[in-house]
């Protein structure tokens, strides 16, 4: 792992010279790694909206109260075009990944110069796409949007007109800052959708527990069973949903960044600044896994509910 890693560095650092077979495998890893932890944060954006319109429901349907149709366009945090524009946002940033990965292992610089056109159009349009977002809490994706736009534009163009080194080098020293900003910002979008869904899932506890003691009061034991079940899938999904928390994930993909960014401006890399590049693709690869895991299980914990 230690000579893949440092293969990718070198492979960074010194783009259009030979890149050896083994340092395809932790490229990829890497290259993964990155595209596990959007994955796993889309699917939290994706279920925004639909957590705030199901806990409405539910609360009506609690208290007997008339559904608006209004309202429940008014109890989302964002807007549709909001969550789509987040989704293009991390879309864009795997986009961006994969690109490193081809330049680290492509032997077909028209096909990687076709990619960086491709994302250069990409982030063109999503720009488009936020400059037409209103409401306040749009702003600092807006300018997370706005400040890395122009950095990962430069550096495609650079790509595109054959200046490799440069255009790597580029979005390593200058590219790591506004990133992370990018990162940050949907992270702090992500926790929204975590606490909103994990407000949601407690207030289920308490019905199915409320549901429950009150059938035992009425001595309805035919339906202790399935009330029981009910708890257990209940609290199986708690617990899952705690674990698939995408906040972990997204800080270990920052922290890998500014790894890289560091060890890219160390002029002369000693074994102590390579091993700690290392470690911090191990953490943020660590991190990943098992954020993908806790995803895949609180997805069939679901499903099984249904």
């Amino acid at each position: 792992m230690t000579r893949a890693c440092a293969g990718l560095v070198l492979a960074l650092a010194t783009a259009g010279c030979a890149r050896p077979a083994e340092y395809k495998a932790p490229v990829q890893t890497f290259r993964d790694a990155s595209a596990v932890v959007i994955r796993s944060t889309q699917t939290f954006l994706g279920a925004m909206n639909k957590t705030e319109r199901d806990h409405y429901i539910s609360d009506q349907v609690a208290s007997q109260a008339p559904i608006q149709l209004n309202r429940i366009q008014e109890v989302q945090v964002f807007s549709q075009d909001a969550i789509a524009a987040r989704m293009t946002a991390l879309d864009n940033l795997a986009a961006y990944t994969d690109l490193l990965y081809r330049l680290a292992t492509s032997d077909s610089p028209e096909a990687v110069k076709t990619q960086a056109k491709d994302l250069g159009t990409a982030l063109t349009d999503l720009s488009t796409q936020v400059a037409a977002l209103s409401n306040t809490d749009n702003e600092g994706f807006k300018r997370s949007v706005t400040a890395v736009t122009p950095v990962l534009g430069d550096v495609l163009k650079a790509i595109v007109e054959q200046k490799t080194e440069d255009a790597l080098r580029k979005a390593v020293t200058t590219g790591a800052a506004p990133v992370n900003n990018l990162i940050e910002a949907i992270r702090v979008d992500a926790e929204v959708a975590y606490q909103r869904k994990r407000s949601a899932l407690s207030k289920q506890r308490v019905d199915a527990v409320q549901g429950y003691n009150a059938a035992v009061q009425k001595g309805a034991s035919g339906s202790l069973n399935r009330l029981g079940d009910t708890i257990i899938s209940t609290e199986d999904q708690f617990d899952a949903f705690r674990a698939a928390r995408p906040d972990g994930g997204l800080l270990a993909m920052q922290q890998a960044n500014l790894a890289l960014e560091k060890f890219a401006r160390t002029p002369h890399p000693r074994a102590t600044d390579v091993s700690a590049f290392v470690d911090a693709m191990e953490v943020f690869a660590a991190a990943a896994a098992r954020l993908g895991q806790n995803v895949q299980q609180l997805k069939e914990l679901e499903r099984g509910a249904r």
